[in-house]
């Protein structure tokens, strides 16, 4: 692992109850959400094991995971109803405050920038996933409501053309 994770990691980890608490913090702020309904505990459920992907992430020198966890995220919010981008507004309040974690820990200003860097590194590639992984669940939903209302025009179609046989 090189300097800029190794630090990245622990600063992550000396920060993670203070981070996961004002990550809870906004994200109960985003209006109108589904977040916003969401209570504390479920907050700090999530965003504990987002905080500890991220972390495995940088030790292990692993994006697939993130790629993984982001297409079943995907999955799991589509299906709960949230928006693209009531998602995407929940990971840029998640980065914001992780960039707020990284600038107060009092590093060389070359060190932060580097970090700050890595970080955004991970966000785009988890967030690009997640996009993916949602439009493609959204086709998906789209193309089998074609074939459904496809379905129901042959039905009554068919239909209408009985009925008009028993009128005959």
């Amino acid at each position: 692992m090189n300097r800029t994770k190794e630090k990245l990691l622990q600063i992550l980890r000396r920060n993670f109850d203070q981070t996961v608490t004002r990550i809870c913090n906004r994200l109960q702020k985003i209006r109108p959400s589904h977040y916003e309904i969401i209570d504390f505990e479920r907050h700090q459920e999530r965003e504990e094991e987002f905080l500890n992907l991220i972390c495995n992430a940088l030790e292990k020198d692993d994006l697939d995971s993130l790629k993984k966890y982001m297409a079943e995220l995907a999955n799991i919010r589509h299906n709960e109803g949230y928006t693209l981008e009531e998602v995407q507004k929940a990971l840029d309040a998640i980065e914001e405050e992780l960039w707020q974690t990284i600038s107060r820990s009092g590093e060389p200003c070359e060190e932060i920038v580097a970090m700050l860097h890595e970080m955004n590194r991970l966000m785009v590639c988890m967030r690009n996933q997640f996009a993916v992984s949602y439009a493609a669940k959204q086709v998906d939903v789209q193309k089998r409501m074609a074939r459904l209302k496809e379905r129901f025009f042959i039905y009554r179609h068919d239909r209408k053309d009985l009925e008009s046989q028993n009128r005959e």
